[in-house]
């Protein structure tokens, strides 16, 4: 379930990056186009003022100053060759005084640009006296101290050049002169707040005081919109594909595996093996450890270590744990009378995680006469952190009857204190240990048992295979023993109280 989880949060992580990339890209894709167009049109309008400021430049730049009558003919004649505008005024001390269009007149500059220039000034205005409905851009060049030539340059030509961003995918093309007002590619003026309100790309000329807004065409950021879109849920789609695959080849086999589980409880495919918990003095049985044991139709015996870690670690543990709780004590109440008798039965970490835990084992443990005990072992990997649940679980199992042994100990952290912090019954030395307890593993297993009788608990040696490890194990004092040498895993009809006398008892060493 954490996997399936952390594989859809993968996924949601998947699309929620592609939908950022994508809002990026296309986000980037419209700025792009917009800057594109912005810095084509400064050119354009650049190269329109600069032709009309150097067309014959040196010829007009004497003019100013002259007297309008002498050099009118001669205004006239040079404007002629100045394209895009409407005409060509001489300017003399802040005062229009010629003009190449209508000859001598007397308009103070301030009615073209406010406030008064002091070098080359650009403006944008509704009109001039003579038109005062048509827009026109003044453009002043000074020519002397006092004096200067005015260009009004007709904004048809300038709308014009804008209307050209519009062919590329732009959908609003502004002028802007000095911050005060705009044009639009439509030829109408607006305020410059108005432009500074538009979302879009601002290009400014590196020559002139005006620069260029463009905002892109719907058309255009619909468009790319999808692009990316498209762009950014195929590569989701195809990531979050390799994630589902991934999860599927981890976990897919899991999933059959506990299926086949699920169905091996419901078709009555498991069953309880008992191998007994001998006393080493006498070989006599004293109790049984209770094994889940697999027999599938097709594929016959299943080792437990090839399912029960994934049952462990799964929905499936309850069931399985209440079945080997409800089997095994059906089994040594109903089919043995060995009296008495303790009867084990391993219990996992997420077992003391479960509300109904505690209820199940009491369910079991309820069945059984006084003359049998039940012992639920536990290991040591989920124990070193003391947790208060744990606590009552155990306080509250043992108030019942119930027992506690701690399973393979030493083999994680081989954590002493352990034995001081939980009430245990018995402490079982794992077999690594036992196999070395006629070398130098011999004091470490003093060791263990005196800590354990210190603590008045049990020790059981597991994995006994031998007749020297059984006589080293007497030597030291240890009460109990459990595993090969003594009986393999059994049917509980096959059980014997006295494993000197037992048929199936293995006295060499054996391999699992």
């Amino acid at each position: 379930m954490l996997a399936l989880v952390v594989a859809v949060l993968c996924g949601a992580c998947v699309l929620a990056t592609a939908a950022l990339w994508a809002r990026h890209e296309d986000q980037a894709a419209i700025r792009e186009r917009e800057s594109l167009i912005a810095g084509d049109m400064v050119e354009s309008i650049d190269r329109i003022l600069d032709n009309v400021t150097s067309r014959r430049q040196q010829e007009l730049s004497i003019l100013p100053g002259q007297p309008c009558s002498t050099v009118e003919l001669r205004l006239s004649e040079l404007e002629t060759y100045v394209q895009y505008v409407r005409s060509v005024n001489l300017v003399e001390n802040q005062r229009l005084y010629c003009s190449s269009a209508m000859g001598r007149i007397d308009v103070p500059l301030s009615d073209y640009l406010s406030p008064a220039p002091d070098g080359s000034t650009l403006d944008l205005i509704e009109g001039t006296p003579y038109q005062p409905q048509s827009p026109v851009m003044p453009l002043y060049v000074p020519t002397g101290k006092n004096t200067g030539l005015l260009y009004i340059i007709e904004s048809t030509y300038l709308a014009d050049t804008l209307a050209h961003g519009v062919r590329y995918e732009a959908g609003q093309v502004v002028l802007v002169v000095s911050n005060a007002r705009a044009l639009n590619d439509r030829g109408e003026l607006i305020s410059a707040d108005s432009a500074a309100a538009l979302h879009g790309t601002r290009a400014a000329s590196p020559r002139w005081t005006f620069s260029i807004v463009v905002v892109a065409a719907p058309t255009f950021v619909v468009q790319t919109h999808w692009k990316y879109g498209l762009l950014a849920g195929a590569a989701a789609i195809l990531v979050n594909l390799l994630i589902g695959a991934g999860y599927l080849i981890v976990f897919a086999p899991r999933r059959l595996l506990l299926s086949a589980v699920r169905r091996a409880l419901r078709h009555g495919q498991l069953h309880i093996a008992y191998q007994p918990v001998v006393e080493i003095a006498t070989r006599r049985m004293t109790g049984v450890e209770a094994l889940i044991r697999w027999t599938h139709p097709r594929w016959g015996p299943v080792s437990p270590s090839a399912f029960m870690t994934e049952v462990e670690s799964s929905s499936l543990l309850a069931s399985v744990t209440r079945f080997a709780l409800q089997r095994a004590t059906d089994d040594i109440v109903q089919k043995t009378d060995i009296r008495p008798l303790r009867i084990a039965v391993n219990v996992a970490p997420m077992d003391l995680e479960r509300k109904d835990f505690v209820a199940d084992v009491l369910a079991a443990n309820d069945k059984l006469p006084d003359d049998i005990t039940l012992v639920l072992e536990v290991t040591e990997r989920f124990l070193l952190q003391k947790h208060p649940r744990i606590e009552a679980i155990f306080n509250s199992l043992k108030a019942h009857g119930v027992q506690f042994a701690i399973d393979d100990f030493g083999t994680q952290h081989s954590n002493l204190d352990l034995l001081g912090r939980f009430p245990f019954d018995y402490v079982k030395i794992d077999g690594q240990f036992v196999r070395q307890v006629d070398r130098q593993g011999r004091e470490l297993i003093r060791a263990i048992a005196a800590v354990s009788k210190h603590y008045g608990m049990e020790v059981v040696a597991e994995g006994v295979e031998t007749e020297s490890q059984h006589e080293a194990l007497r030597s030291l004092g240890v009460p109990f023993g459990q595993g090969y040498f003594y009986q393999r895993p059994v049917t509980v009809s096959q059980l014997f109280v006295d494993t000197h006398a037992n048929p199936l008892t293995t006295k060499t060493r054996v391999t699992p």
